[in-house]
């Protein structure tokens, strides 16, 4: 299904196929997608219209705006008394893999101001999961106070703020996220979200492609959420296990990268054991994903980094479709020694994985092979 690149990947090096400075339109966009977690050790999504009987499930998330690069945010932010130095320390020190979208983002190439004057991506992109979260549920992650910066996110609540006016505001301009945090007295509580994972839409998936990055927090309280009504119209809170049991029961639809980061999560037993290994894999870095699709005989298998059928060099702008293999979806793992997949029929998909993860991450649970064995409790 994906490929990763990364600038610490030494061998098997891959390179966009695409100028940025001469592709009027590149082929994708740049956004982010936040996974949130709450005390209560339930995880939050939000859900669109996919049919009369069934709603496709997603975590907040929306495009990166050129306002979330604003150097603007530096002034807010000394305002808190918190210097540009410590925020490049803190927010930007990864010292593991930089995907693309962190290191050359197409956003800043079509700019008139020069990068250098630009918010560094790790902190613009945390910006812009802010600001669409806000924007979809009414949950503002941000602080009064940032002395004391805890692993948990800080939510802003008041009832003097007038929710309709300010998603009005944000729709017509991202740019009134900065005029919204002056106006409340808060910073964006940028230190309580954590790189997940970055993926990129595969080739032969619509005709809309993301480079989107996942971020994950944890909060200590319930949220009041409001519902936009527009892009989103339910709300769910509920396990990974209880999520994944009504996706494979057809009662809700999951995208892949949905299915697979819910997978991940099955392997941890609590909030805290969640809150610890963020905290522990918080420099170690993500790599781009690009989904590789290939035809079955009775399915679809979307293959992943790592896996022994993934392409050297996999394309990434579509030149060519994916290949049709003559082969069964069982057939096709017992090819192979190194399984890195997702198989696909019809609208379900389920992770199949035997090799460790990279950059100290979560190794994905197939869901069939342990629903019964497995009683997480996030």
């Amino acid at each position: 299904m994906w490929a990763t690149q990364s600038s610490a990947s030494s061998n098997n090096k891959l390179e966009i196929p695409i100028n940025h400075k001469s592709v009027v339109a590149p082929p994708w966009k740049e956004a982010t997608s936040l996974i949130m977690v709450k005390k209560a050790s339930l995880q939050q999504v939000v859900g669109d219209e996919l049919s009369s009987f069934m709603r496709a499930m997603r975590s907040p998330s929306g495009l990166v705006e050129e306002a979330d690069f604003s150097s603007a945010w530096w002034t807010l932010f000394a305002n808190f008394g918190v210097s540009k130095d410590s925020l490049l320390q803190e927010i930007c020190g990864i010292k593991g893999p930089r995907p693309p979208m962190i290191q050359k983002p197409l956003m800043l190439s079509g700019l008139s101001v020069p990068p250098k004057q630009c918010l560094p991506t790790d902190l613009a992109y945390r910006i812009a999961a802010i600001r669409e979260t806000f924007e979809e549920t009414g949950v503002l992650i941000a602080r009064h106070d940032v002395e004391n910066k805890e692993t948990a996110a800080s939510l802003f609540k008041s009832d003097d703020i007038d929710l309709a006016e300010w998603r009005a505001k944000l729709q017509k301009s991202p740019h009134s996220f900065l005029e919204l945090c002056w106006e409340l007295k808060v910073c964006p509580d940028v230190w309580s979200l954590f790189e997940w994972s970055n993926w990129l839409t595969p080739t032969s998936v619509g005709h809309k492609r993301y480079d989107t990055m996942f971020y994950i927090c944890c909060i200590n309280t319930h949220p009041d959420v409001i519902l936009d009504d527009n892009e989103v119209i339910t709300l769910k809170w509920c396990s990974p296990m209880e999520m994944l049991k009504e996706f494979y029961s057809n009662s809700l639809f999951l995208a892949p990268p949905q299915v697979y980061e819910l997978s991940r999560l099955l392997g941890l037993d609590s909030y805290k054991s969640l809150r610890n290994f963020i905290v522990e894999r918080r420099e170690m870095g993500v790599e781009q994903w690009l989904p590789v699709i290939c035809t079955a005989l009775d399915g679809a298998v979307s293959v992943l980094p790592g896996d022994d059928l993934y392409p050297k060099e996999p394309d990434y702008v579509g030149q060519s479709p994916g290949p049709d293999l003559p082969h069964t979806l069982d057939q096709l793992k017992t090819q192979v020694e190194k399984l890195h997949r997702m198989e696909i029929r019809g609208p379900i998909s389920t992770v199949v994985c035997n090799i460790p993860s990279s950059c100290g991450h979560l190794t994905p649970l197939t869901y069939s092979s342990i629903k019964t064995n497995v009683h997480s409790s996030l």
